[in-house]
């Protein structure tokens, strides 16, 4: 399994980066509080754990740790790191209870 790419990191961090910053004018307060929160929900996405908000999150389309695990699992869907709407919209959301090589990391296959 690989770790990361440059280009990885230059097409989903640092150019969104850069056109957020041009497009959203606010203060760097603002921007390193949105950044704070995303990189905490890119590490609650990767725990592969099943959260107690999650059936919430998947009512309001915000993507859970299960969907974000069929993305590694199954490179062509789930690309979404927050929203499931593209996905969805697009034919390239695919639910965890229908990828038959989902394992629940609590315990349940």
């Amino acid at each position: 399994h690989r770790v990361g790419s440059v280009g990885d990191t230059v097409c989903m961090i640092l150019v969104p980066l850069y056109i957020t910053a041009n497009a959203v004018h606010c203060n760097v307060w603002s921007y390193m509080a949105f950044g704070a929160a995303y990189a905490n929900w890119l590490c609650l996405i990767h725990a592969e754990y099943d959260h107690p908000w999650d059936p919430l999150c998947r009512l309001l389309g915000v993507g859970t740790p299960a969907d974000h695990h069929v993305h590694h699992r199954l490179f062509v869907y789930n690309y979404g790191h927050i929203f499931m709407y593209w996905d969805r919209l697009l034919g390239t959301y695919r639910a965890p209870e229908d990828v038959r090589q989902f394992v629940n990391y609590s315990g349940v296959a």
